[in-house]
């Protein structure tokens, strides 16, 4: 909330606070209305817009730049902020290369521009009148780049690197880096100096004199100042040098006593850091009295080294970390583990032996898989680590079946076909992206569009055929009421239909909406003059397939309750009661919102996840006739597919990787709790349609038990197997982040991984996994137990 001290940086030590502060000066700010919520009543004037509606990249520049020519002009300023977020937003929806990228950045070229020809003007006539008057200073910086696909967060160079200019009108017209004997070297780009972001702040404050923000960990850049004047320069870099000092005496009593009371001699001291700041500052008493030139080299020479030093340390030591509290939270998760693993024990105690070969691997890989939480490498590469359990889980499941049945040579031979046309489906999905093998046949014209429209078409046909063929009721003409509910039961099928058909529809017009029309073959843009999307806006699109799907989901529940109601009568009519068949209509539905919410270019994927539900689902049948699969393999099936489907899509575990492009489909404005569940949504696409897969496969492993959805019930045991892997790795990560809190990588690579790992366990595991999918197998698609055993006892 707003309204929370977390929400602002009211109480913390920062330059927006002095600036403002020193000499009473007026600050403007238009642009990121989050510099608004971090610096409440600190602006004189302020308009802000929304920063993270990324769908937009127009209006939230045009309201800043509408300010330049009025606000500018008024000269009743002393600084003003302006924050662009149209560049950004337009990295986050198409990358880089997007055919948008050129024209804004002309945009930004002219809004600089604009910027720079009114200080001009005013900088000439106030010095007219005052042959004295400073210039003005124009910073034009990014907050962060970019990778290839747009994102940011990570630690690539492309992520890291961000542009950084000082332009004034009393500048040379075309400024160059001078190296100079009084500046302290720094590495070059393209002929510039290389600075940290950091390194704004303290610069700022000695230009323009104010004091440094008491927990700034950057230094100064000496480039810009005058390289015939020393003393400004060693000025700076003494204040600077106080600042550090006094943020490292917080760690070195010793450094703080030097800086109260300095020694005559840096021989009265033994600390390292006390004796650099102590010899800088008396070449500095010495350069003061002979104004010498190279005292002045030498004091500079000093003072940098102090800084270099401090810096260094005040890095290293920059996290406050409370070891009471991880120690707490890794005991919790020591508890829910032993806790998960005791309620296996005691419903797997009447479970048979067979399958105990691959148990031992399932342990053996979930064990293995924690410890790799400890090794950087592991967790940059553990696409590879699910890429080896999968394939190898699977491989195991194939000779353990083989072994465990006890029929003909055909058989055996049609399960070892199951299985292998099950690996090289998935060796087939992890070359699509990459072996380049997406890139090479998407590349041709309209290769993707005619992918995705066989690719929705496919799933409509499928789910079309179920819905006609998966729902069979036998009638008796001569019952009127039974006729009736036929009536009714084909009716709810084919509005169910429709709107499966509708959303496909839907799900393409959006695609083709939101593209380049120019590669889109002629043969659809038919499709986009329907009168029934030709009215809406993308936005509404979006919510028209949303509302789609909602209708879908209460029409699937409305044909569970007929079915079931009519089942129930005490009447001759012979129904299945089953849950698996709705469950297969509810991936049906769902598919082509997770479409939707998909890139394209991965399209392809949901017909290799169909194939291989299909090829799980027939080695289920066919392994029931003598040696039924546990809940657990199916559980640990689901896992290793669920993370690999993560990571083939293009994820990883790196933040930059997040895809935000997808995430404000059907959203007008910025919703935290609606953008955050499309967040998750639009990069675990894989993992949840594998999660619904998963419930499928434990209905049709129930159904085939003839068990009911008690507490003991196959479900259970399915839902304990997923809450025990995640729950150890979790714990291990823990562990991981609390021993290598100052690792290097801490940041960069175990941080982010444990910001994945909890997004796993809460939202996929806890949020989709077990209460959604509780929901549907406990509530929506739940037959009455106690009318179903009477029934089978009778027939008995």
């Amino acid at each position: 909330a707003e309204s929370d001290t977390s929400s602002s940086l009211l109480h913390h030590d920062n330059w927006v606070y002095q600036f403002k502060n020193t000499g009473n000066k007026t600050l403007h700010f238009f642009g990121d209305d989050t510099w608004i919520r971090l610096f409440p009543d600190l602006f004189n004037k302020k308009d802000g817009t929304t920063s993270f509606y990324v769908s937009d990249y127009t209006e939230v520049d045009v309201n800043v730049t509408r300010h330049i020519a009025s606000d500018f002009a008024e000269m009743d300023w002393n600084a003003i902020v302006l924050h662009y977020l149209g560049l950004d937003h337009i990295g986050h929806l198409q990358g880089p290369a997007s055919p948008l990228m050129r024209p804004k950045q002309k945009e930004m070229d002219e809004a600089v521009e604009m910027i720079y020809n009114i200080v001009e003007k005013q900088d000439a006539e106030r010095i007219i009148q005052d042959g004295n008057a400073r210039g003005t200073l124009i910073v034009l910086c990014g907050d962060h780049g970019m990778n290839e696909k747009g994102n940011h967060g990570g630690s690539s160079i492309g992520e890291t690197s961000a542009a950084l200019v000082f332009m004034s009108p009393k500048f040379d017209s075309r400024p160059t880096f001078k190296s100079n004997n009084n500046k302290e070297e720094r590495p070059l780009s393209m002929g510039y100096p290389i600075v940290d972001q950091i390194d704004i702040v303290p610069t700022l404050a000695t230009l323009f004199n104010f004091p440094i923000p008491k927990n700034s960990l950057g230094r100064v850049i000496t480039d810009l100042y005058r390289s015939n004047y020393a003393p400004s320069i060693i000025r700076a870099l003494q204040l600077n040098s106080y600042q550090l000092g006094q943020l490292l005496g917080k760690i070195d009593p010793e450094v703080l006593q030097a800086i109260q009371h300095p020694p005559f001699s840096s021989q009265n001291t033994t600390d390292k850091f006390s004796r650099s700041y102590v010899d800088a500052i008396l070449l500095h008493k010495q350069f003061m009295a002979s104004q010498s030139e190279h005292l002045a080299f030498e004091t500079i020479q000093a003072y940098n080294k102090f800084i270099n030093m401090a810096q260094s340390q005040l890095v290293n030591t920059a996290s406050d970390y409370s070891l009471s509290h991880m120690a707490g939270g890794i005991f919790f998760i020591f508890l829910s583990v032993v806790g998960f693993i005791w309620w296996n024990i005691h419903l797997a105690k009447k479970e048979a032996t067979a399958w105990m070969f691959s148990k031992y691997f399932v342990v053996f890989a979930t064990v293995a898989y924690a410890i790799t939480m400890f090794a950087s490498s592991f967790v940059e590469e553990e696409h590879l680590t699910w890429s080896f359990l999968t394939q190898t889980l699977i491989l195991l499941s194939l000779l353990q079946s083989i072994r465990e049945l006890k029929q003909e040579f055909r058989a055996k031979w049609y399960l070892v076909s199951l299985l292998v046309v099950q690996i090289i489906v998935i060796r087939l999905s992890l070359a699509w992206d990459n072996s380049g093998l997406s890139a090479t046949l998407l590349s041709c014209t309209g290769v993707k569009w005619h992918l995705l429209m066989f690719v929705l078409a496919a799933v409509l046909g499928y789910g079309v055929y179920d819905t006609i063929y998966g729902l069979k009721i036998q009638t008796q003409e001569q019952i009127d009421v039974y006729q009736t509910a036929t009536i009714v039961h084909r009716l709810i099928k084919g509005v169910f239909i429709l709107i499966l058909s509708l959303c496909s529809l839907f799900v393409f017009i959006y695609k083709m909406r939101a593209a380049n029309a120019a590669t889109i073959p002629q043969v659809y843009h038919p499709l986009l003059d329907l009168e029934i999307v030709k009215p809406l806006s993308q936005t509404q699109l979006g919510k028209l397939v949303y509302n789609y799907e909602a209708a879908g989901l209460f029409v699937l529940v409305g044909l569970f309750y007929v079915t079931k109601r009519a089942t129930l009568m005490n009447l001759d009519e012979v129904c299945d009661r089953k849950c698996s068949p709705f469950f297969r209509l509810l991936l049906h539905l769902v598919t082509p919102v997770l479409i939707l919410l998909s890139s394209i270019d991965h399209a392809l994927f949901f017909c290799l996840f169909y194939l291989q539900l299909c090829l799980l689902s027939a080695w289920q049948k066919e392994m029931f006739k003598q040696v039924p699969v546990p809940a657990w393999l199916i559980g640990a099936i689901i896992v290793c597919l669920s993370h690999i489907s993560f990571f083939m899509t293009g994820h990883s575990n790196s933040i930059a990787s997040i895809d935000l492009s997808n995430a404000y489909i059907g959203v007008e404005g910025y919703d935290t709790i609606l953008i955050g569940v499309l967040t998750f949504f639009s990069n675990w696409y894989g993992g949840v349609w594998w999660a619904i897969a998963g419930w499928l496969l434990i209905m049709e492993n129930t159904e085939l038990k003839n068990e009911t959805y008690e507490k003991n019930s196959p479900w259970w045991q399915y839902i304990i197997s997923h809450s025990i892997l995640f729950s150890s790795v979790l714990l291990f990560l823990s562990i991981s982040v609390t021993i290598l809190r100052e690792h290097l990588f801490i940041w960069t690579v175990f941080s982010p991984k444990y910001l994945y790992q909890v997004a796993w366990n809460c939202l996929f595991h806890w949020f989709f996994q077990v209460c959604v999918g509780s929901l549907f197998v406990n509530y929506f698609f739940n037959w009455n137990i106690s009318s179903q055993s009477d029934t089978q006892e009778d027939e008995n």
